[in-house]
């Protein structure tokens, strides 16, 4: 009889492995930079998200960049993919989709290492010292991707242990500098939000399914299965680079029309500083959710799965009335979840903006949030390894 295959084990050692590989090298400071001028930064809503993927709001390590070339890349190409149909889809190999993400990974990450190297502070600021800055940050952000990789083959949760890495040596951070008084109202807070992710990522809508084949691939499943957080943390992680979309066509106008006074008031206020900056951002991110539920569990290709099966809703016509259904209880939980995580971040802006709480404390919230996500998607992996390792084999 064969023995067990201790999957969950092996894999899980295998992500702590990559763990502390990524912990030592995303503290090497990139050569040349004046490390003094990052001693005290403050902690707002940006530093926060971009902390989850980067691994620190100081951008003068080697490894600054972190996973979020890569993620952007993918999530980038995962969205076009969506848009396209299904027969274009069916089209499109992995091995294609691969290069294609890897070759936008490199675009992003020399983008954002030129961005970085020339708003960082040096020692002795010339041109060698900004390419060599520029080829350390792509060099670890190519380190990066490459345990990121390995890790989503051999270990558990993809890019989850990285974030959860990032952000918990965050969190132990701020705790550590706060006293109880200023962490009162965040904890408060942090307690509720916890409460209310872990609830939505461990549930799920079912819809029950009429199988007419018991020789179905999908026979063992009688049901179509809809989380209550449809797409995750997704839309809050990359919230920065949707943001920045209206803020670089401000920018622009602005260079050339600098005399419009509505033009002026909207470059002056479309920041994560100010109160139209931060309404603007809430309803983005909102809106984010809702198209990215809607790309991602997509309506219309469950209804076409159903219909070429001959399988069909219990008590609902195939076809579109099917798709009407579906999209119903898509839009439904996408509201709901979209709505829970941008009261949060809206809350935590109008703590930070009213001054009730420091700026430092004020994010806890969100960290929070974002992290007991990440820890629910790593258990649930985990879990299922688990169960895959249980089986025995009779014969």
């Amino acid at each position: 009889m064969k023995e067990k295959t201790h999957l969950v084990r092996n894999r899980c050692l295998f992500s702590i492995v990559i763990i502390l590989i990524y912990f030592v090298c995303h503290r090497i400071p990139l050569n040349g930079i004046d490390m003094s001028a990052y001693d005290n930064l403050s902690l707002d809503l940006g530093a926060v998200l971009s902390l989850a993927v980067n691994g620190s709001n100081k951008r003068c390590y080697v490894m600054s960049l972190g996973i979020s070339p890569y993620i952007t890349a993918s999530l980038t190409i995962t969205i076009l993919q969506a848009v396209r149909s299904k027969e274009s889809r069916a089209r499109t190999s992995p091995k294609s989709l691969n290069y294609l993400i890897t070759g936008l990974f490199f675009c992003v990450a020399l983008i954002q290492s030129i961005y970085y190297a020339l708003d960082l502070i040096y020692i002795n600021r010339d041109i060698m010292s900004i390419l060599v800055v520029i080829f350390e940050l792509m060099a670890g952000a190519c380190i990066a991707q490459y345990l990121l990789m390995k890790n989503k083959k051999y270990g558990v949760g993809g890019f989850a242990p990285i974030i959860i890495v990032n952000m918990t040596e965050t969190l132990v951070g701020i705790l550590m500098k706060s006293s109880l008084d200023a962490l009162r109202i965040p904890l408060a807070i942090s307690f509720v939000m916890v409460i209310i992710m872990i609830f939505m990522e461990m549930h799920e809508k079912r819809i029950p399914v009429q199988r007419v084949s018991v020789h179905n691939v999908h026979a063992e499943k009688n049901y179509l299965a809809i989380k209550y957080n449809p797409v995750g943390f997704m839309a809050i992680m990359f919230g920065s680079a949707v943001f920045m979309i209206p803020q670089v066509i401000v920018a622009v106008l602005h260079n050339f029309f600098n005399s419009n006074e509505y033009i002026s008031w909207l470059y002056l206020n479309l920041n994560m500083s100010r109160l139209f900056g931060m309404c603007v951002y809430i309803v983005l991110m909102f809106a984010f959710s809702v198209l990215l539920a809607l790309l991602f569990i997509n309506p219309k290709d469950l209804s076409d799965n159903l219909l070429q099966t001959g399988d069909c809703i219990e008590g609902i016509p195939a076809g579109k009335t099917t798709r009407r259904y579906l999209r119903k209880w898509v839009l439904i939980f996408s509201f709901i979840s979209g709505g829970i995580m941008c009261g949060c971040l809206s809350l935590c802006l109008y703590l930070q903006y009213q001054g009730i709480v420091d700026a430092t404390v004020a994010m806890l919230p969100s960290t929070f949030m974002i992290l007991s996500g990440f820890i629910c998607t790593l258990y649930l992996e985990i879990r299922a390894y688990r169960d895959f390792d249980s089986y025995k084999p009779f014969i």
